[in-house]
């Protein structure tokens, strides 16, 4: 069987494209029910129900869910953050794709010349990041 790519230092595997897609829904949301999540998914692309319901189980039982019954309603809460899911994949492509070098991935990404915009704010963040190394509390 596959191997699922996983959270650092996790079991939890890392959410599929349609999983994904629910997981921002429901970051938005804070929480959701199957119901409320499958209304929403289905103003941008149609989708059955039960094909709702059956990823939110997956996702429930891979971790990626938790859920709260009360009074014959299902709410489900993320157990993973935004930044966990990014910093998780960044993680796998630089693994993949760099020999998990991080600097091999921003280099690699410079290198597909960026907007001025984005070149301002990656300075912004690397200035930020080397007046915080050099506090005497960074």
């Amino acid at each position: 069987m596959k191997r699922l790519p996983t959270f650092p230092n996790s079991d939890v595997p890392l959410p599929t494209e349609a999983e994904l897609e629910i997981l921002q829904l429901v970051w938005e949301q804070g929480r959701s029910t199957v119901g409320s999540a499958h209304f929403v998914l289905n103003e941008r692309r149609a989708r059955g129900y039960t094909t709702v319901l059956k990823l939110m189980q997956i996702m429930l039982a891979k971790g990626l869910f938790t859920r709260i019954d009360k009074e014959r309603m299902h709410f489900y809460l993320p157990t993973v953050t935004e930044q966990q899911v990014r910093a998780g994949y960044v993680g796998e492509v630089a693994r993949k794709l760099f020999a998990g070098s991080l600097f091999g991935l921003a280099s690699f990404a410079l290198s597909l010349t960026p907007a001025d915009e984005d070149i301002d704010d990656i300075r912004a963040v690397l200035d930020a990041h080397d007046e915080g190394a050099a506090s005497p509390d960074g």
